[in-house]
């Protein structure tokens, strides 16, 4: 008890929680970065549509690799030198698909990137529940707003670059450039309190030296069969809020409600925007009300905003009321992910579980969501109308408020 009111008086120093900011943040900016180049860049090896969507299918297949490797690189280095080695290779890739010559090049170049991208996701997920478990303090709430803001501060400097007709390995090689910089400086800046990679924390009885009885193990055992399931489900289900949330919005405003262009288009910044208004105020409420608390509020926002869009479908009212209720799921489902990548500080003290391994499953689950939502949404746009966009999204939203409250309990 004393060590514990100690850590928790001593809250979370600046050398702390800056390498896993710094991660959130380079992670962020070269996604943004890239992203307003695509077009650029496939014009530039003469890449249809479909070729395209195969190079990007490569990156995806990448990050979910990467993904599911990340525990084994943070059992072979340190910590910091994993978050080092993945955002490296991350930013490195990123100026080889800027400068890759032809499609073939390309799609090799989106491969390893989306490799390190994966790695880097899970790494930083898991300095970012470190530092949480040292400081007895809530932190993923702001590390995951940091990203989108990040993500959109890119994204609007990379559409300055556009409009200045910078050259694309002039723009990510400047991006990168300063990732590596910022990246640097986070591995070398060491708390003292950093454990050694794969360490779980454990309870104080444990550390102690006495060991817990074997029906007392039988019984974690069983809770962590129940448990990871569950991890899993929310957070593949998660994808199908946040994933349509983001891609499919606007062409509901658009082609549903007959929404003007630019009304059409605000539909996924807001839903962003509800992604991050959540996402700052998460840590407090978490302290205040508790994360289960927290995470049935988190589901019942998103399924009654995803109900109430369903009736504003049908109804054919006026598309200022379906971006209500777009906001709305973003504010519920900002809560989300970094509920689910926070479980591993708890699975990791009640089962022993590294921190690494939780978010491994969490990155590679959610970003199979991500690859496989536009292949479900899509054949169900044409055959019921665009009302599935919504009707997805609520389905996703009651499995995650069915699973995420067990998950954080």
């Amino acid at each position: 008890m004393v060590v514990a009111s100690r850590t928790a008086a001593r809250g979370i120093r600046f050398a702390d929680w800056f390498r896993p900011a710094s991660a959130f943040v380079v992670n962020g900016a070269l996604y943004g970065s890239l992203l307003t180049r695509y077009p650029e860049i496939a014009d530039r090896v003469a890449a249809s549509g479909s070729e395209f969507g195969v190079v990007l299918f490569a990156a995806a297949a990448g990050g979910l690799l990467g993904s599911l490797a990340a525990p084994a690189l943070a059992r072979v280095v340190r910590e910091s030198s994993a978050l080092l080695v993945a955002g490296t290779g991350y930013a490195l890739f990123a100026v080889a698909v800027a400068l890759a010559p032809d499609l073939y090049l390309l799609g090799c170049g989106l491969l390893l990137q989306g490799l390190f991208d994966g790695m880097h996701d899970v790494t930083m997920n898991a300095a970012t529940v470190r530092v949480q478990q040292d400081a007895n303090s809530k932190l993923m709430g702001r590390m995951h707003a940091t990203w989108s803001l990040s993500l959109a501060g890119a994204g609007l400097l990379g559409a300055v670059a556009v409009g200045m007709r910078i050259p694309v390995a002039w723009h990510i090689g400047l991006v990168a450039g300063i990732a590596l910089v910022v990246q640097t400086a986070a591995a070398v800046w060491r708390p003292r309190s950093e454990t050694k990679p794969g360490e779980a924390r454990t309870p104080a009885a444990t550390r102690s030296g006495s060991r817990p009885s074997l029906p007392a193990q039988r019984g974690r055992t069983v809770r962590l069969r129940h448990v990871l399931p569950v991890l899993g489900v929310a957070a593949l289900a998660a994808s199908y809020v946040e994933s349509p949330g983001q891609e499919w919005t606007g062409l509901l405003l658009s082609r549903g409600l007959d929404a003007e262009p630019q009304l059409a288009a605000s539909a996924p910044v807001l839903f962003g925007a509800g992604l991050v208004v959540s996402r700052l105020v998460l840590d407090a409420a978490q302290q205040l009300l508790g994360s289960r608390v927290v995470a049935v509020g988190s589901g019942l926002t998103m399924v009654l905003a995803m109900l109430a869009g369903c009736f504003i479908i049908v109804g054919e009212a006026a598309p200022g009321w379906a971006l209500v209720a777009v906001t709305a799921a973003g504010i519920g489902a900002g809560p989300v992910f970094p509920l689910l990548f926070g479980a591993g500080e708890h699975l990791s003290v009640r089962h022993g579980i590294p921190v690494a391994r939780t978010a491994s499953i969490v990155s590679a689950l959610s970003r199979v969501g991500a690859i496989s939502a536009p292949v479900v949404v899509g054949p169900l746009t044409e055959a019921f109308g665009m009302v599935t966009v919504f009707a997805v999204m609520a389905a996703g939203a009651l499995l995650v408020l069915f699973a995420l409250p067990r998950v954080v309990r």
